[in-house]
Protein backbone atom coordinates (compact mmCIF):
# COMPACT_ATOMS: atom_id res chain seq x y z
CA UNK A 1 0.00 0.00 0.00
CA UNK A 2 2.82 2.37 0.92
CA UNK A 3 4.62 1.55 -2.31
CA UNK A 4 1.50 2.35 -4.34
CA UNK A 5 1.13 5.69 -2.55
CA UNK A 6 4.79 6.54 -3.24
CA UNK A 7 4.33 5.71 -6.93
CA UNK A 8 1.28 7.98 -7.16
CA UNK A 9 3.13 10.86 -5.49
CA UNK A 10 6.13 10.39 -7.77
CA UNK A 11 3.86 10.14 -10.83
CA UNK A 12 1.99 13.33 -9.88
CA UNK A 13 5.25 15.13 -9.20
CA UNK A 14 6.66 14.03 -12.57
CA UNK A 15 3.45 15.00 -14.37
CA UNK A 16 3.40 18.40 -12.66
CA UNK A 17 7.03 19.00 -13.57
CA UNK A 18 6.40 18.01 -17.18
CA UNK A 19 3.42 20.37 -17.41
CA UNK A 20 5.40 23.26 -15.93
CA UNK A 21 8.25 22.64 -18.36
CA UNK A 22 5.81 22.50 -21.26
CA UNK A 23 4.29 25.80 -20.24
CA UNK A 24 7.62 27.58 -20.05
CA UNK A 25 9.05 26.12 -23.24
CA UNK A 26 5.84 26.11 -25.28
CA UNK A 27 5.24 29.86 -25.27
CA UNK A 28 7.40 31.68 -27.71
CA UNK A 29 6.62 35.06 -29.15
CA UNK A 30 8.03 36.56 -32.27
CA UNK A 31 7.86 40.30 -32.49
CA UNK A 32 7.77 41.51 -36.03
CA UNK A 33 8.61 45.14 -36.38
CA UNK A 34 6.72 46.89 -39.10
CA UNK A 35 8.99 48.65 -41.53
CA UNK A 36 8.95 52.39 -41.18
CA UNK A 37 7.52 54.10 -44.22
CA UNK A 38 9.80 56.64 -45.85
CA UNK A 39 8.80 60.23 -45.09
CA UNK A 40 6.81 62.10 -47.70
CA UNK A 41 8.83 65.12 -48.72
CA UNK A 42 6.63 66.56 -51.47
CA UNK A 43 3.72 68.90 -50.83
CA UNK A 44 0.50 66.95 -50.90
CA UNK A 45 -2.64 68.25 -52.56
CA UNK A 46 -6.08 67.51 -51.21
CA UNK A 47 -7.59 67.17 -54.68
CA UNK A 48 -4.96 64.86 -56.19
CA UNK A 49 -3.48 62.99 -53.20
CA UNK A 50 -6.15 62.77 -50.48
CA UNK A 51 -9.44 62.58 -52.40
CA UNK A 52 -8.21 59.47 -54.33
CA UNK A 53 -7.60 57.75 -50.95
CA UNK A 54 -11.16 58.50 -49.89
CA UNK A 55 -12.53 57.45 -53.29
CA UNK A 56 -10.72 54.13 -53.09
CA UNK A 57 -11.38 53.22 -49.47
CA UNK A 58 -14.06 55.34 -47.83
CA UNK A 59 -16.55 57.05 -50.06
CA UNK A 60 -18.56 54.03 -51.18
CA UNK A 61 -22.32 53.54 -51.02
CA UNK A 62 -23.30 52.88 -47.44
CA UNK A 63 -20.00 54.13 -46.05
CA UNK A 64 -18.87 57.76 -46.15
CA UNK A 65 -20.62 58.86 -49.32
CA UNK A 66 -23.10 61.75 -49.52
CA UNK A 67 -26.08 61.02 -47.26
CA UNK A 68 -24.43 58.03 -45.56
CA UNK A 69 -22.28 57.74 -42.40
CA UNK A 70 -20.56 61.01 -41.42
CA UNK A 71 -18.16 62.40 -42.41
CA UNK A 72 -19.21 62.76 -46.04
CA UNK A 73 -15.97 62.00 -47.90
CA UNK A 74 -17.33 62.51 -51.40
CA UNK A 75 -15.09 64.81 -53.46
CA UNK A 76 -17.50 67.75 -53.33
CA UNK A 77 -18.01 67.63 -49.54
CA UNK A 78 -14.96 65.97 -47.98
CA UNK A 79 -12.92 69.05 -47.10
CA UNK A 80 -15.73 70.93 -45.39
CA UNK A 81 -16.95 67.77 -43.62
CA UNK A 82 -13.47 67.11 -42.22
CA UNK A 83 -12.72 70.67 -41.15
CA UNK A 84 -16.14 71.65 -39.77
CA UNK A 85 -16.70 68.25 -38.15
CA UNK A 86 -13.56 68.39 -36.01
CA UNK A 87 -11.85 65.46 -37.76
CA UNK A 88 -8.60 67.37 -38.29
CA UNK A 89 -6.27 68.78 -35.63
CA UNK A 90 -3.48 70.76 -37.28
CA UNK A 91 -1.98 71.60 -33.85
CA UNK A 92 -1.54 67.89 -33.11
CA UNK A 93 -1.84 66.06 -36.46
CA UNK A 94 -1.34 62.54 -35.08
CA UNK A 95 -4.35 63.12 -32.78
CA UNK A 96 -6.61 63.96 -35.73
CA UNK A 97 -9.65 61.70 -35.73
CA UNK A 98 -9.44 61.01 -39.47
CA UNK A 99 -5.86 59.82 -39.06
CA UNK A 100 -6.33 57.78 -35.89
CA UNK A 101 -9.31 55.84 -37.25
CA UNK A 102 -7.33 55.02 -40.39
CA UNK A 103 -4.09 54.20 -38.57
CA UNK A 104 -5.20 52.30 -35.45
CA UNK A 105 -8.97 52.58 -35.21
CA UNK A 106 -12.10 51.17 -36.74
CA UNK A 107 -11.13 52.03 -40.33
CA UNK A 108 -7.67 50.45 -40.15
CA UNK A 109 -8.84 47.37 -42.04
CA UNK A 110 -10.21 49.57 -44.84
CA UNK A 111 -7.06 51.60 -45.39
CA UNK A 112 -3.39 50.89 -45.86
CA UNK A 113 -0.52 52.26 -43.77
CA UNK A 114 0.54 54.25 -46.83
CA UNK A 115 -2.89 55.88 -47.09
CA UNK A 116 -2.90 56.74 -43.38
CA UNK A 117 0.57 58.25 -43.76
CA UNK A 118 -0.62 60.35 -46.71
CA UNK A 119 -3.48 61.74 -44.63
CA UNK A 120 -1.19 62.42 -41.66
CA UNK A 121 1.39 64.18 -43.83
CA UNK A 122 -1.34 66.28 -45.47
CA UNK A 123 -2.54 67.36 -42.01
CA UNK A 124 1.05 68.07 -40.91
CA UNK A 125 1.42 70.26 -43.99
CA UNK A 126 -1.53 72.38 -42.83
CA UNK A 127 -4.52 70.43 -44.22
CA UNK A 128 -4.86 72.78 -47.17
CA UNK A 129 -7.81 72.69 -49.56
CA UNK A 130 -5.65 72.64 -52.66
Amino acid sequence: MMKLLKHRIVARFALSGALIMALFTGCEYEYIEKPTLPPITTELKFSTDIIPVFNQSCNNAGCHAAGAIPPDLSPANAYSALTSGGFIDTANPSASIIYTVMHTGSMKSFSTPEQAQLVLTWIEQGAKNN
